[in-house]
């Protein structure tokens, strides 16, 4: 073989290899973790000490063998284990065994294979100080000395085996006790009814006992120490408490006062009552997340507390909802593994919705769907199906296919039943699989066998496949035959989706609408409907009932008609989608008639936002004729589009005029405050800063104000914001700060040395603060890109060693925006067209040598003669 041969076959190899799919970005296939034994329940008897950011005590696991086995693998990171003892149901008695703690399990072996159906109890003592994950500790420190001492865990989706050993799978259910000792003066939450609180004063502790009598699973146990003021009700009997921080018992009633009726709700809806022994919110501080639905327990962010500002535009019901809704879809059925998250998630929430629909109404409810669906059609919801084996973490799976366009899975199921039987399949599928873990084919299977449909296809094609219907409607009228042309092309890739397509043509001629509907099965489909005379209204998906981009060709009247009057708030949004792409002046005067008349708030919002996209002197005036319209949230949305008509005087003038004569919402204030800094020729420092002394809800008003001192390009603004991103301002702003300092960097040409004097201060937040601040330095100096190369080296060593996950792989983007690689993306690409040059000269090759070979065979080819000596 030729040299020139072996360097090919070479190349060919590697190109084989690396041009695979899934080897160069090596995507695992996931499934449901084995179950060689069943865990009973799970006991942690444990003292929590705040201060030193350590719990210590012992883990009992009942377990029973599903198969014989020797060795148990437990999930347990980075626990100092001490001693494990197992007793059996024959001896009672407790005896070590041998153990290795590997650093991620914790590996027991049994001395012998234990038979199926074995019966033990493992005692595992154990602590572990401050956790990379799971749970969490804070408290008063030089950076913060007012964060009160408080402890949450966080165990999804698989971070609880960071601060107890166990089977931390979704495929694994126990009953649970939570047994923690605290200082005096703490509350501690669990799963459960609390079995005793018992004080113990001679050491000055308190003993809680919490008791979760029915199976859940790991991820769901949640711990809770901290100080609070307690709120208390009652639903049929069962405890429902509010634990919220001191300064926050005034806003109880205001944030959870629903929560009873909402627990009456969905208890109706499902045909399930509620199945928990209580339900408890809590409030923590620093929370990771809006909400967490542990079992009986739900964690919540403190910006779910509202005051009466903010309650004006602003409500935490939809998060409320959220959670709680979980505690039937998520905790008493959860899905079986991680592919199958849209049945926990989406769930929830389309409990928002369901809450929505009954508390504020139809259209309400259509504005939330209406913007759950621009988020289902975006991001992964686009590439990846809802149901997805192949993913990197867990982590990974909780995006838009998850939340919004699950929800929207369930919402085009309950079109496609109707109600009756929508409902009852929920009823069936929840009692069936109550306190099981399930997949998606066990849902389909019940949903069938309620409707007696086949929905193996509206599965498919909506959880088996990315992406949603692109649809391209045309509708023509066609007078000398009195008909009209309904053509519905699918512009999507790939094969078609199936559906029900539903469309009413208004006629004058006619009271009632006339109906259009087919199957739609094909890439295109097209119909001639009989019509009494040209439509003054043609309604495409009338009810709302389809996830698809819809992009429709009629004529400018209809598209007027549907503005000014469509019935739906979807249609009339619609509209106010189709003139905010269209530049002429009588386009902007429809939206402006639209923003001064139309009757629900959510269409105005639309419109306003649309007005601020086009500009012009009509759509400026409308808007500044909008900061006085009834509804907050209208206002807010005036003022922010208001800040797109950058050096226009009046504006600026009606903006400043607005705020001195100042507004009862937070939101529309810090809207105010944030476009006049957008719009003025300079950035008004005096207003800025005297709007950094007035505190508001989740600090809306100062971190608008923080953000118009990162547009700002005098010398004064930089100073404010490096003093804001300093201790002894509230946390919030002082990430809000990080992040404008380096907007301003970005936007303006620094000195040399104040931009040293920059990076400096964001190095200095790397340590020795919490995680949130930390982050936010670390992502305020990657977006600063080769000017912080000097913060290099610390970055790495976040990137290896911070105790947070999030910090760790956001410093390790920072590092490479600095050093200004590549993206792993952009390699694969580079790599993949590599590849693609290498296969096509291989086949150029290959082609040759069988010409050749062809010719030889033939005969074509005259062999060289012997030479002659």
């Amino acid at each position: 073989m030729s040299a020139m041969s072996k360097h090919f076959l070479a190349a060919l190899g590697l190109a084989m290899v690396l041009g695979r799919p899934g080897v160069a970005e090596d995507v695992p296939f996931r499934a449901a973790a084995d179950r060689s034994v069943d865990v009973a329940h799970l006991k942690l008897d444990l003292e929590v000490f705040l201060s030193e950011k350590r719990v210590a005590g012992v883990a009992e696991l009942s377990v029973r063998m599903r198969r014989p086995v020797r060795t148990l693998r437990l999930n347990a990171v980075d626990l100092d284990v001490q001693s494990v003892q197992i007793a059996d149901g024959a001896e009672g008695r407790r005896r070590p065994v041998p153990f290795e703690n590997t650093g991620t399990e914790l590996v027991i072996d049994f001395g012998r294979p234990m038979p199926r159906g074995t019966a033990l109890q493992i005692a595992i003592q154990y602590e572990v100080r401050d956790p990379k994950s799971g749970l969490h500790f804070f408290g008063p420190s030089e950076a913060e000395p007012d964060t009160p001492l408080t402890v949450w865990s966080q165990g999804e989706p698989e971070s609880n085996r960071y601060w107890f050993p166990c089977l931390d799978h979704p495929n694994e259910r126990q009953t649970s006790e939570m047994i923690v000792t605290v200082p005096q003066g703490f509350e501690v939450i669990s799963n459960g009814v609390l079995v005793s609180r018992q004080e113990r004063p001679e050491d000055g502790t308190v003993r809680f006992h919490w008791k979760q009598g029915k199976p859940h699973v790991a991820y769901l146990v949640s711990l809770v120490v901290g100080q609070f003021a307690v709120g208390r009700n009652t639903w049929r009997g069962r405890p429902v408490l509010y634990y919220v921080p001191p300064d926050r018992a005034a806003d109880i009633d205001r944030t959870f006062g629903r929560t009873v009726e909402m627990l009456q709700f969905f208890s109706q809806r499902f045909g399930i009552d509620y199945p928990w022994e209580k339900y408890a919110q809590v409030v923590v501080e620093q929370f990771v997340v809006g909400g967490m639905e542990n079992t009986s327990a739900t964690t919540l962010h403190r910006r779910v507390m509202h005051d009466r500002r903010a309650s004006l535009d602003s409500s935490p019901d939809r998060l409320i909802a959220h959670e709680l809704g979980h505690q039937w879809w998520g905790d008493l059925v959860t899905c079986k593994d991680w592919s199958h998250l849209w049945l926990n998630e989406g769930f929830a929430t389309y409990c928002e919705v369901l809450w929505t629909e009954h508390k504020l109404g139809r259209d309400e409810r259509d504005y939330l769907l209406y913007q759950k669906s621009r988020s289902a059609r975006t991001g992964p919801a686009e590439t990846r199906p809802v149901v997805d084996r192949r993913y990197p973490t867990a982590a990974s799976m909780f995006d838009t296919r998850a939340y919004p366009k699950a929800g929207w899975v369930l919402h085009m199921l309950r079109c496609r039943l109707g109600d009756e039987d929508f409902f009852e399949g929920l009823k069936q599928y929840g009692t069936r699989f109550a306190y099981r873990t399930v997949e998606t084919s066990d849902f389909r299977k019940v949903m069938e066998q309620v409707s007696a449909l086949s929905l193996e296809r509206f599965f498919y094609d909506w959880t088996e496949r990315p992406g949603h219907p692109k649809l391209t409607v045309k509708t023509t009228h066609l007078p000398e035959d009195r008909l009209v042309k309904v053509s519905v092309t699918q512009t999507q890739k790939g094969e078609a989706f199936r559906f029900p397509f539903r469309a009413e043509l208004i006629c004058a001629e006619k009271e009632e609408p006339v109906a259009v509907r087919f199957q739609m099965t094909e890439k295109e489909h097209t119909v001639y409907v009989p019509v009494p005379g040209r439509p003054t209204l043609v309604r495409i998906d009338p009810r709302f009932t389809l996830l698809a981009t819809i992009d429709e060709v009629k004529s400018r009247d209809l598209w007027e008609a549907q503005a000014r009057g469509a019935p739906t708030v979807p249609e009339r949004l619609r509209a106010v989608e189709y003139f905010a792409k269209k530049k002429q002046a009588a386009d902007r005067d429809v939206l402006i008639q639209v923003l001064q008349n139309d009757p629900f708030y959510g269409v105005r919002v639309e419109a306003a936002a649309a007005l601020g996209r086009l500009g012009g002197t009509g759509a400026r005036d409308a808007l500044i004729a909008g900061l006085s319209q009834q509804n907050p949230k209208v206002r807010r949305a005036c003022a922010t589009a208001l800040g797109r008509f950058a050096r226009d005087s009046v504006v600026a003038e009606s903006l400043r005029k607005k705020l001195e004569q100042g507004d009862e919402s937070y939101f529309v204030e810090a809207a105010l405050i944030e476009s006049l800094a957008r719009v003025e020729r300079s950035v008004p420092l005096k207003l800025l800063r005297h709007a950094l002394e007035r505190p508001s809800h989740d600090e809306v008003i100062r971190k608008a104000a923080l953000r118009g001192l990162g547009r700002a390009k005098q010398p004064e603004a930089l100073e404010a914001l490096l003093e804001w991103t300093g201790r002894g301002h509230p946390r919030d702003c002082r990430i809000t700060a990080i992040a404008a300092l380096a907007d301003s960097a970005k936007r303006n040409e620094l000195a040399r040395d104040m931009e040293a004097r920059l990076v400096k201060r964001l190095t200095g937040y790397l340590q020795g603060e919490g995680p949130r601040i930390r982050q936010a330095a670390v992502t305020a100096l990657g977006r600063l890109g080769p000017d912080a190369r000097t913060a290099v080296e610390r970055l790495e060593t976040v990137a290896e060693h911070d105790a947070n996950s999030r910090v760790r792989a956001a410093a390790s983007k920072a590092v490479e925006q600095i050093r200004g690689d590549r993206s792993k993306a952009e390699q694969v690409k580079q790599l993949r067209k590599q590849m693609e040059e290498l296969r096509r000269k291989n086949r150029e090759l290959e082609d040759r040598v069988r010409r050749l070979e062809a010719k030889l065979r033939a005969g074509r080819i005259r062999q060289p003669s012997p030479s002659k000596p």
